[in-house]
């Protein structure tokens, strides 16, 4: 349990980082370039990421799930990272010629060679990637340290080279050229520790393995990615850029959560292979007692500061947002507990089969609502249709959650109606500091801490929630042990 503990809190550092960077480019980018410029940009990261997700073929949760199981025989683990890396290479290959013919059908809609340079040269690179292997091996310290000398760098490039609205290319030379120095540091290290051999692949069993957990990939991305491809198709360039932030903000909130699900993943694996259910159980109560801890006062807390939110890390044209990011806080929520049913619950037990059942009927609620919505609504109609396809999935993922792992604990209600009751407060306190300060900053650098103490005392003091007790004596020990 003590790595688990670590590489929590080296997860927690990397998802932070996540949070805090963007609150200093978002505001900075937001008011360099246009909504217009903002979505060309969304639209070719979201273009080009689908055949990104096209070239994956399952292999990210089947690697990351295989090398966990395997770590501890080197010649096994070493022969599977050698089949799957080999076959993403050749799945990569066959997405950027499909990326190319897109593209000719698509040129319209992009009309800038500079964004396709930096597309292009993203999936040549992409074909070696194996984060997967490091998140097996629950190398945690190496990827938050690698993850954070490439955002620093990155947010730096922001600043010395994104200087005016027709600088849109350059802010997506920074994102492409940020995840390719990932990619090449990984590949790096990968072929230092791991003895690499394309011969004698069974390309087959391994394309035959992958199956369930490459329709995983393509149906999820439907929403994650071409949430944003829809939406331009169906409006214009501006409602993508509104649409864009305000999923970004939601989507950098959450990674707090999500983060930590990869963080409990490999562990649980393992303990399922060990037939460990006990400790299975006890791992996964501490995961969902985590996420909705956390979870609901984040979907709260962005719903009650959603405008002093927008107008300080957007600025004032992005005003029309307010109502995208009110919807999708409640996406949040969904989200999180979404991945934690289908990741710890189904995917660690091998019932990938029912997940792609719950995506296909997700993905399908998703396109048959975007198109209507999105075409009357604009941005906040993809705000619609994406919250009601996450609805949909969470529904039927929680059926197959109790009928085939119905050992496993998926819920608690303890905690849920401890987090709702301690985060109430917030609608208050959020509504007498908008009407008493006014101005967006004062109003959003006071609600964020007062709402957390008042939550944290709550849940601490009032309630004696375990997590919070739990934490507390940690830093308690920890503090003693330093004095």
């Amino acid at each position: 349990m003590l790595s688990i503990k670590k590489n929590l809190a080296y997860n927690f550092l990397l998802s932070l980082s996540q949070v805090l960077l963007p609150l200093v480019s978002i505001p900075y980018i937001s008011r360099i370039l246009t909504p217009e410029g903002i979505g060309k940009v969304s639209f070719i990261d979201s273009f080009t990421y689908y055949f990104v997700s096209i070239a994956e073929f399952g292999i990210v949760v089947y690697g990351m799930r295989e090398v966990a199981r395997l770590r501890d025989d080197p010649p096994a683990r070493d022969r599977a990272v050698s089949g799957l890396l080999s076959l993403h290479v050749l799945t990569s290959a066959i997405s950027i010629c499909l990326y190319s013919i897109a593209v000719f059908f698509l040129w319209q809609k992009i009309q800038d060679i500079r964004l396709l340079f930096f597309s292009f040269s993203f999936l040549l690179v992409n074909a070696f990637a194996c984060e997967w292997y490091f998140l097996g091996m629950e190398r945690f310290r190496y990827i938050m340290l690698r993850s954070l000398i490439t955002r620093l760098l990155g947010l730096a490039s922001l600043f010395l080279l994104v200087r005016a609205p027709e600088d849109y290319f350059l802010y997506y030379a920074i994102i492409t050229g940020s995840a390719i120095v990932n990619g090449l540091w990984n590949s790096f290290y990968l072929f230092r520790e791991v003895r690499i051999s394309f011969r004698n692949i069974p390309w087959r069993r391994y394309a035959f393995q992958t199956r369930y957990t490459y329709a995983i990939s393509l149906l999820a991305d439907v929403t994650l990615i071409l949430d944003v491809v829809f939406l331009r198709l169906l409006s214009l360039p501006a409602a993508v850029g509104l649409y864009a932030f305000s999923m970004k903000i939601v989507r950098t909130s959450s990674s707090l959560l999500t983060d930590s699900l990869l963080v409990f993943f490999p562990r649980v694996v393992a303990l399922v292979r060990a037939e460990a259910y006990e400790e299975v159980k006890a791992l996964v109560r501490r995961n969902i007692q985590l996420l909705l801890f956390f979870g609901i006062p984040m979907t709260l807390g962005i719903f009650v500061v959603a405008e002093p939110l927008v107008l300080v890390v957007l600025g004032p044209q992005f005003l029309p947002a307010v109502p995208n990011l009110q919807l999708l806080a409640f996406y949040l929520l969904l989200r999180v507990y979404n991945l934690f049913l289908s990741k710890q619950a189904l995917i660690a037990h091998g019932q990938e089969k029912a997940y792609v059942k719950s995506l296909l009927l997700g993905a399908g609620i998703f396109v048959a609502a975007t198109i209507p919505l999105s075409w009357r609504y604009a941005d906040l109609g993809a705000c619609m249709a994406i919250l009601l396809s996450e609805l949909a999935t969470l529904l039927l993922n929680l059926y197959y959650c109790r009928r085939l792992v119905s050992y496993l604990p998926v819920w608690d209600n303890k905690s849920f109606l401890q987090a709702l009751a301690a985060s109430l407060p917030f609608v208050l306190l959020a509504a007498g500091l908008n009407h008493w300060l006014q101005a967006p900053l004062p109003v959003l650098l006071t609600a964020i801490p007062l709402c957390a103490a008042v939550y944290i005392l709550i849940q601490g003091w009032g309630f004696r929630n375990e997590l919070a007790m739990n934490a507390r004596t940690t830093f308690t020990d920890y503090f003693l042990r330093r004095s």
